[in-house]
């Protein structure tokens, strides 16, 4: 049996327990006195009292069992309905296509979407790899320095200053090699190789200055 039908049969016990409880007329106390009622009255007045009473029972019990076996009714179907399949319809389509389409022309606008357009000028964001974020510049903007936290690039700059710093003061002042040439001999490469590294520390000391910025 289901739960629809044992909410009615309960409810029909109810409203039967009800009428008769309310059919039988109340005993009268023993020690109450016997008072004699008019011809007429007595009888009529009892009978009325006691149909009355038994079709308000009957009423009672059968609007509660009513209404439980509604709540059951309405609890079966909301469960029934949780398991079938959702039906589109034209208004859920329509809306599906205007949020498509308005998420389609925003994505194609963000760096996730590859264009030529976008590759030219000067910084270019290649798709997925933003070059500012919040009006900063990112990690990205120097390439595969990225991988270097902040430390490191701080201790880079450093190094390739000092050695780039003592490869131009060999070259030009302390063991000059213009003069060499002139006499006759060979540059010396080191030197050479030495100053290059100066202007590239000035390259570490940015990037070490962005990957601060975000916090790297």
């Amino acid at each position: 049996m289901t739960r629809f039908t044992v909410a009615v049969g309960v409810a029909t016990v109810a409203a039967f327990a009800a009428g008769a409880a309310f059919v039988v007329a109340p005993t009268r106390p023993p020690s109450a006195p016997t008072v004699p009622l008019a011809s007429g009255v007595s009888g009529s007045t009892t009978q009325s009292a006691g149909w009355g009473l038994a079709a308000a029972g009957l009423a009672l019990g059968a609007h509660v069992g009513l209404a439980a076996a509604w709540r059951v009714r309405a609890t079966a179907t909301r469960a029934e309905g949780g398991g079938k399949a959702y039906k589109e319809t034209p208004a859920d389509e329509r809306l599906f296509e205007q949020v498509y389409l308005q998420y389609t022309s925003e994505y194609m606008k963000g760096p996730m979407y590859w264009r030529p357009d976008k590759m030219q000028g000067f910084a270019p964001d290649y798709p997925g790899r933003p070059i500012v974020k919040n009006g900063k510049y990112t990690s990205n903007v120097i390439g595969n320095l990225k991988a270097f936290s902040s430390n490191e690039l701080a201790f880079l700059s450093m190094l390739f200053f000092g050695v780039g710093l003592y490869g131009n003061l060999q070259f030009n002042y302390y063991d000059t090699q213009w003069a060499k040439v002139d006499a006759g001999g060979y540059f010396n490469v080191s030197y050479i190789v030495e100053s290059l590294l100066l202007p590239i520390s000035f390259f570490m000391h940015i990037a070490c200055y962005i990957q601060k910025q975000n916090g790297k």
